[in-house]
């Protein structure tokens, strides 16, 4: 009798504590994960490096001036306030200037017909037929996680670089 009372808890406490988890994985549908917009300040610019202030959810945190610039921040100065958008594997999206709108990220999703080996480019096909894109250096290494023929979602930059990548299902 008390290892089916137990069994019962068990399985009454996974049903209870999954069923949310289940619930909003299955309405994230194609949105991409949260990413988090971090305002902080540019705290030195040392040897090609830009360096940021550590704030509430942000450690310490440097990008080169020219990946800096790439991402619209040109003519960085100590002091200047900025936007870091950090993706869910604490990877920098994108850096802009307080106040600035971010520039034209955008979405597309298909299936993942090819993948590098080194993690530099990939070949996604969905209805505007195939499509080739160069990885960021950073959001590279997501490609691990994927094989060839998922069906995944991926975040461009201006430079129509892919920044960030998840399935979908």
């Amino acid at each position: 009798m008390r290892p089916i009372l137990v069994s019962t808890v068990v399985v009454v406490g996974l049903v209870w504590c999954g069923s949310p988890t289940f619930a909003r994985e299955a309405g994230q549908g194609h949105e991409p994960p949260m990413h988090k917009h971090l305002a902080t300040t540019v705290e030195k610019i040392r040897s090609g490096l830009v360096f940021f202030k550590p704030t509430a959810g942000l450690q310490h945190r440097a990008v080169s001036v020219h990946k800096a610039e790439r991402m619209g921040l040109n003519e960085a100065k100590e002091g200047d306030e900025v936007v870091l958008v950090i993706d869910e594997s604490n990877l920098l999206i994108d850096l802009h200037r307080k106040g600035v709108q971010p520039a034209g990220h955008r979405l597309i999703g298909g299936k993942l017909t090819y993948a590098d080996p080194l993690w530099e480019v990939i070949e996604i096909t969905n209805a505007e037929g195939k499509q080739t894109f160069a990885m960021d250096e950073a959001s590279g290494s997501k490609l691990s996680m994927l094989k060839e023929g998922n069906r995944i979602v991926a975040e461009l930059n201006e430079d129509n670089e892919i920044v960030d990548i998840y399935p979908t299902h």
